[in-house]
């Protein structure tokens, strides 16, 4: 978004996530200045079907995501057909195994 953008600040944009993101993908977005986070599974659900649990145990309670200049939101809706669709057209792009 940025380099479409031809500026490093996305004060004006929303990002969609299928998941809830982990801190490296959260710091990108906190530093890119989106105004609005939307994600579609808990990180639960990554943990459920095998992704490390270390990180989410240890960001569990911390307020982490909670101090960030940002709306956060769990998809529901619309939003989370978005979500969904987001994730069906880049899956193949990330897959681990």
């Amino acid at each position: 978004a940025c380099k479409k953008l031809k500026q490093i600040e996305l004060s004006d944009c929303e990002i969609y996530a299928s998941c809830e993101p982990c801190p490296m993908c959260f710091g990108a977005i906190h530093l890119s200045r989106i105004k609005r986070l939307v994600y579609g599974a808990k990180a639960e659900a990554a943990i459920a079907i095998g992704f490390d649990d270390f990180i989410a145990d240890a960001l569990r309670g911390t307020g982490f995501y909670q101090k960030a200049s940002l709306e956060i939101k769990r998809a529901d809706g619309n939003e989370a057909i978005i979500a969904e669709e987001v994730f069906e057209k880049t899956k193949a792009k990330f897959q681990m195994y």
